[in-house]
């Protein structure tokens, strides 16, 4: 199986620090992810040591908590006793710590069913509502020929806590806009083989660089090309996005 690669955009710093993290620091580095991604709250050592086994007390996941955040993967938010990732975090993550990210049976099933339809248009609208679900996030899917791009998921990701302020609403409004303005820039990227991720400043385009976004290619049987494009907080489940990327790479 071709391995996709995942464009990085870091300094030379961030990959020096890489490997000077301890297997324990990695782990809990892991969990701490994991854990924000799916609760959106800061996570405290007392917490994380309770609900994953490291071998080790609270008191040293606090001290191995405090050194990740001194190297700056990890922030205090406030005066809140938790820390949350930062992006330097998310990158080691996505570039590192995600193994072999996979599909569910029921979620492969899908995409093959809507690739096995005819109608292109179709096939972009059902596969931008089915990448938006599987992925959590708001999906824009196109067409590599074309001008069509299919929006999916707005409601749903302003469930999410990140968009309780109205401004935070407002902006992320903007650039679902603005994404239209960029799809000729999207379909270069992905007509280039480009299949990336791009978390927080990473981003190309400003108008994004307060989330995340994931870009990668699919083909239909039929011989067209398509693309989709995901977008979400910082704190986005990375492991369905890349397991999506994975099995639209594995199709080809």
């Amino acid at each position: 199986m071709r391995r996709i690669s995942i464009r990085i955009f870091v300094f030379d710093s961030y990959i020096r620090d890489y490997s000077m993290l301890r297997e324990r620091q990695q782990s809990i580095l892991d969990a701490i992810i994991r854990e924000y991604i799916r609760t959106a709250r800061p996570v405290a050592s007392r917490e994380l040591a309770r609900q994953f086994q490291f071998g080790v007390g609270s008191a040293t996941v606090r001290n191995e908590m405090q050194e990740l955040d001194e190297m700056g993967y990890l922030k205090q938010p406030h005066t809140s006793a938790g820390r949350i990732p930062t992006d330097k975090a998310y990158r080691f993550f996505v570039d590192y710590l995600i193994e072999d990210a996979m599909l569910s049976a029921a979620e492969q099933r899908r995409i093959d069913e809507i690739l096995e339809m005819d109608e292109e248009d179709m096939v972009i609208k059902e596969l931008c509502r089915a990448v938006s679900q599987i992925s959590g996030a708001f999906a824009a899917t196109g067409a590599i020929e074309d001008t069509i791009l299919y929006k999916s998921g707005f409601a749903e990701i302003l469930d999410e806590p990140e968009f309780g302020d109205t401004a935070e609403v407002r902006t992320f409004s903007r650039l679902v806009d603005f994404l239209d303005e960029k799809i000729g820039d999207m379909r270069a990227r992905i007509d280039d083989d480009e299949d990336c991720v791009f978390i927080g400043k990473e981003n190309p385009w400003k108008e994004a660089r307060d989330y995340s976004m994931a870009m990668a290619s699919w083909w239909h049987p039929a011989g067209f090309k398509g693309f989709f494009t995901i977008i979400g907080p910082k704190r986005m489940n990375y492991p369905k996005a890349i397991s999506l990327i994975h099995y639209f790479e594995e199709r080809e």
